[in-house]
């Protein structure tokens, strides 16, 4: 690695593609803003630096059509190689080859992304308040079914939020509405039959609220509708727009803010 690349602003950029694993340019910039005068500069210069990193094998461009993202634009889609991974991490392992991810969860994977950076940008409007975000595999949990089988539930997200007043604790489900409805549901269940196993209530305290995040109003309605119909615990489970993630931040989950508490979000029992 050239001294040049030695700058901060580099390994800033490569561990959150390690965190991500793919981002656009435009969500770099975002994550990197504080360092930079404006957001036309922050962007500039965030792709001057990943076309360094490019250059020295560290980072890959890949040029792909994704809906959804910079109205309806190519971005630049970047992701670590195995050069990169090995820098920023200090091991030596083959990285999955990029080009061969699909559409559908490269789209799923930039939605996690913007869930999270939208967090990051909340936060930071937030006095005092800090941000904690867990992703996959970190925030997957290993439990006991009801006849000890192992499981695992995968979230997308672990998300914290705290301050000196209240700690409000999240899962969080990003959605495409590339999914049956059914196949939704049955995840819901999945987190009850987790909830109901009191392994994170023991390890944390209580059981975090649980967010479906939608692409669009018409989806959202959508899912609202198929949980009340399932009869799932209606307090568990909230379907929101990314627009509206910022709110639950500032303002806690549905629950905490009837009850006009905030203190631990959802205190389930087991």
């Amino acid at each position: 690695m050239t001294a040049s690349l030695d700058h901060p602003i580099y390994q800033e950029l490569l561990a959150h593609l390690l965190e991500l694993r793919f981002a656009t340019t435009e969500q770099l910039a975002r994550l990197t803003r504080e360092h930079y005068g404006s957001s036309r500069s922050a962007r500039r210069q965030t792709m001057r630096h990943l076309s360094k990193l490019e250059h020295h094998g560290h980072v890959l461009r890949l040029e792909r059509r994704v809906g959804g993202w910079q109205r309806g634009s190519t971005p630049s889609i970047w992701a670590l190689t195995t050069t990169g991974y090995r820098q920023v991490t200090g091991q030596v392992r083959t990285r999955q080859r990029p080009n061969l991810i699909s559409t559908t969860f490269l789209e799923h994977l930039l939605a996690i992304a913007e869930t999270r950076i939208i967090a990051n940008e909340t936060i930071q409007q937030i006095p005092g308040a800090e941000l904690r975000v867990e992703t996959e595999p970190a925030c997957w949990r290993n439990y006991l079914g009801p006849h000890g089988e192992r499981l695992t539930l995968r979230p997308d997200l672990l998300m914290s939020v705290t301050t000196t007043e209240y700690l409000d604790r999240y899962f969080i489900e990003v959605d495409r509405a590339t999914e049956n409805p059914a196949r939704v549901i049955a995840k819901c269940r999945q987190y009850v039959r987790y909830r109901r196993s009191g392994a994170e209530q023991r390890s944390s305290g209580a059981f975090p609220a649980v967010l479906w995040i939608v692409p669009t109003a018409k989806r959202r309605t959508q899912l609202r509708a198929h949980l009340e119909a399932a009869e799932l615990p209606q307090d568990m489970f909230t379907v929101l727009t990314l627009d509206e993630l910022p709110e639950i931040i500032r303002d806690g989950p549905p629950l905490t803010k009837q009850n006009n508490t905030r203190k631990e979000n959802t205190p389930y029992e087991t």
